[in-house]
């Protein structure tokens, strides 16, 4: 059964929510406290959640994104997990194999009441793996967050909101000014939380391997894709130097070198003919 969601789709969110056995797939950028309680109100206990977030200064600091909201999706379970993805955009809620909606709406009360959203809501065994499967690739993009690091992160989200909730185009210059010194000592710890405890090699291997996982692509293009994939990681106005002179951003050397270093592996492999990266399948 296919069906379209075109208005107000709590109803249609609580039944999939509510129909899980085994585990419920949330992925969406912006989460608020009340709709993430009330959802994991509508679960069968025991039931394992799986939420991708985009954990980053900009949704916290406009409210948009909650702590709070994360910190109740990822105690729903014992086995439940938090993973921070940076540049999420997608909205997406499965059950299990069975159900799932994917549409423009947030895990918001105006997404899910009020706005003017669209989606689809179908229970095709063969599509709903598809798109479980899909987000769950996502993963290997992005870092678990475990309750310590979002405690940590409590007080950057207090700070960020009362300084921006004071700025505006004729607010004097001091008030503008704790704003963006609030948002320049927060975004280095949000992009911790996105890195977690892998190495550069590891965060830029894995965005490598899933940009190839679609097909060979050239250097300049994967470069592209993970800039987009990886926007917080991938600082242009940060360059290395040897002996005083620039050789170029850092971030693309860091790149390069993963490059180089999944080569080395046997995971990846370069094709001169064409100018192109894939990669090494079992078999090849």
């Amino acid at each position: 059964m296919v069906r379209l969601l075109s208005g107000p789709w709590r109803s249609d969110l609580a039944d999939v929510a509510s129909s899980a056995r085994e585990s419920v797939l949330i992925a969406t950028p912006f989460i608020k406290e009340e709709e993430a309680t009330w959802l994991c109100e509508q679960l069968r206990p025991g039931v394992e959640v799986i939420t991708l977030a985009n954990i980053s200064t900009d949704a916290v600091s406009a409210s948009a994104l909650d702590l709070a909201g994360l910190r109740r999706l990822a105690e729903a379970s014992p086995a439940a997990r938090l993973v921070a993805l940076s540049n999420l955009h997608a909205k997406a809620f499965v059950a299990d194999e069975t159900a799932a909606i994917v549409t423009s709406g947030n895990l918001t009360r105006s997404a899910l009441d009020r706005n003017i959203e669209y989606g689809v809501l179908f229970h095709e065994p063969d599509l709903v793996r598809t798109v479980r499967g899909d987000l769950l690739s996502f993963e290997r993009l992005g870092s678990q967050v475990d309750a310590t690091t979002l405690a940590e992160l409590d007080p950057l989200e207090t700070e960020l909101r009362e300084a921006r909730a004071k700025v505006s185009d004729s607010a004097p210059r001091s008030t503008q000014q704790r704003f963006r010194d609030a948002l320049r000592q927060a975004r280095p710890a949000f992009a911790s939380v996105q890195v977690g405890d892998r190495s550069a090699h590891a965060v830029f291997g894995d965005a490598i391997q899933f940009v190839l996982a679609r097909g060979p692509q050239t250097t300049k293009a994967i470069e592209e894709e993970v800039r987009q994939l990886l926007p917080d990681l991938c600082d242009d106005s940060e360059y290395f130097f040897i002996k005083g002179v620039r050789y170029g951003k850092t971030w693309k050397r860091r790149l390069r070198h993963s490059q180089q270093h999944l080569k080395r592996r046997g995971i990846v492999a370069y094709n001169p003919q064409h100018r192109t990266w894939s990669l090494v399948r079992e078999g090849d």
